[in-house]
């Protein structure tokens, strides 16, 4: 039975495998999003940074710091990571999309994002999606029929690192199962990264990060007029966290080489999990590395319903 579920999800991968080239070049012939008003929202922080550039790349080229609830105006917004706007004095910079909260609906409920075929696939703006930093971590967050998964995946240099963590505030019990969740390779090869075994990880680098995979860009949410869809929901973080401190490491690669222990690394793996209402999950799973992973697919099947998610990493030259 393993065998033909991995298969049937590897399969349902492979048919994406074109789809990021293709989607690509539309997303950058996206016509800008209304203008609207947003407050600023600081989540265990004084102010928020507003940058020059788009990417915020370090060191940051800082415009200036906009304060909790400052208001700004959102001049274009490309449903990337960060929000093009102008605060009250005039300056125009760019702010990361989490720190953005409209309309005063910060603790709204998410919507439920779509299932086709029970495969809940995430899109940036789509209603029951999410995207947010967590503890250092690039986190997509997809809610359906009361379930919320959140994922993030890293490459330590020697495995890809995913951290996964389940929450269920529906009403039926859920199960999740490890041994079926899937990574697979969709760009510039097509094959299925298997999964390892933590009991025979040893290696210092399995907690270290040298790269954040971030939202595949072909993974936008359109209108039918082909305009990425863009609400309210999009400029606030509307699922909480639910990665816990357990099992979110973070390391930076100039420091010292990190060795946990075996029980160590048994303690921070996903386990098997029968979620009822109220309850959640989280842990780590290593999957085998390619280095030349562009374009990946993170699947996790929870309940009835089977969690896509995609993500990709900036090829170095």
């Amino acid at each position: 039975m393993y065998v033909s579920v991995r298969s049937v999800l590897l399969g349902s991968a492979f048919l994406l495998a074109a789809l990021p080239a293709a989607a690509s070049d539309e997303t950058m012939a996206l016509v800008a999003a209304p203008p609207a008003r947003a407050t600023m929202n600081c989540p265990g922080i004084t102010s928020v940074p507003m940058t020059a550039d788009a990417a915020q790349a370090l060191p940051l080229h800082l415009l200036r710091n906009l304060s909790c609830a400052e208001s700004v105006v959102v001049l274009s917004d490309g449903q990337g990571y960060t929000v093009h706007v102008r605060s009250a004095d005039g300056a125009d910079g760019y702010v990361a999309r989490m720190y953005l909260n409209m309309g005063g609906v910060a603790d709204h409920q998410p919507l439920s994002a779509s299932a086709v075929n029970d495969v809940v696939r995430w899109q940036a703006g789509a209603p029951g999606c999410d995207q947010f930093f967590s503890k250092g971590h690039t986190v997509e967050s997809a809610t359906a029929n009361g379930v919320t998964v959140q994922v993030s995946l890293e490459d330590s240099g020697w495995k890809l690192r995913a951290t996964v963590a389940v929450s269920n505030q529906g009403e039926d019990t859920v199960e999740l199962f490890p041994v079926l969740i899937t990574l697979d390779e969709l760009q510039p090869n097509l094959k299925s990264l298997l999964a390892q075994d933590p009991a025979k990880l040893s290696h210092h680098q399995v907690l270290l990060t040298e790269a954040n995979a971030q939202p595949s860009p072909s993974a936008v949410a359109y209108h039918e007029n082909s305009t990425p869809a863009a609400s309210a929901a999009s400029y606030h973080l509307a699922t909480p966290d639910y990665f816990s401190e357990h099992v979110v490491q973070t390391s930076d690669r100039n420091h010292a080489a990190i060795v946990p222990s075996g029980a160590e690394l048994r303690s921070l793996a996903l386990k098997h999990s029968k979620l009822a209402s109220g309850q959640k999950t989280a842990g780590v799973m290593w999957f085998e590395r390619d280095a030349n992973a562009r374009e990946l697919s993170l699947r996790v099947p929870v309940g009835d319903l089977v969690f896509d998610f995609p993500l990709s990493f900036e090829q170095k030259h």
